[in-house]
């Protein structure tokens, strides 16, 4: 009986190991990555917000008032509605994007001078994105807002899950500005430019 044996050399061996480790390691790779932004933006797991900007002329106690900072959103689902919210000083949540309403529980776009976002409802178009702009109005007001760091955050308003969130650093940033000849400046936080 004749037979053949064929034999491995060492160097054969080690390039089919290497090889199938590499096979072995992209697969794993393939199916442990989930889904993420697209260059259309229409997968979520890439939502983003960013501010005009992060620094906020913040007047503790005044009544209300008139700055206005822009939010930008990309990578969303497209059609969804998105709420925007910021936590007060105690820590509650504060809705920035809904619009103020009336006695009869209308919309009154009139009423955005108290505070709200300048589109409502806020719905995401169809390339993943949004814009609006928040006045702060009453959000200074005593026993809501205060001088801090605080985060912004964007919510499905559906299911309430959390997508994305933004820093805003609430500053007073006149506080200097009129001292009387001789006074010492007011201690300005680390967080603040001004």
């Amino acid at each position: 009986m004749t037979g053949a044996t064929k034999t491995v050399t060492k160097g054969t061996a080690v390039l089919l190991t290497a090889g199938l480790f590499t096979v072995g390691l992209l697969l794993a790779i393939a199916l442990t990555t989930g889904p993420g932004a697209s260059a259309d933006s229409h997968v979520t797991g890439g939502e983003s917000i960013v501010l005009s900007h992060t620094e906020v002329d913040f007047d503790t106690g005044a009544s209300r008032s008139p700055e206005e900072v822009w939010i930008y959103g990309s990578g969303f689902t497209p059609g969804i509605e998105v709420e925007l919210l910021v936590a007060d000083f105690q820590g509650a949540l504060y809705v920035i994007s809904a619009c103020r309403w009336d006695n009869e529980g209308n919309c009154d776009p009139g009423r955005y001078r108290d505070g709200a976002g300048s589109v409502w409802p806020l719905i995401v178009n169809d390339d993943g994105a949004f814009a609006t702009k928040w006045r702060l109005g009453r959000f200074t007001r005593n026993n809501v807002g205060t001088e801090r760091m605080a985060s912004m955050w964007a919510v499905d308003k559906g299911t309430y899950s959390f997508l994305a969130s933004a820093p805003i650093a609430l500053c007073d940033l006149t506080r200097n500005e009129d001292l009387e000849e001789g006074a010492e400046p007011a201690e300005v936080p680390g967080f603040c430019s001004a």
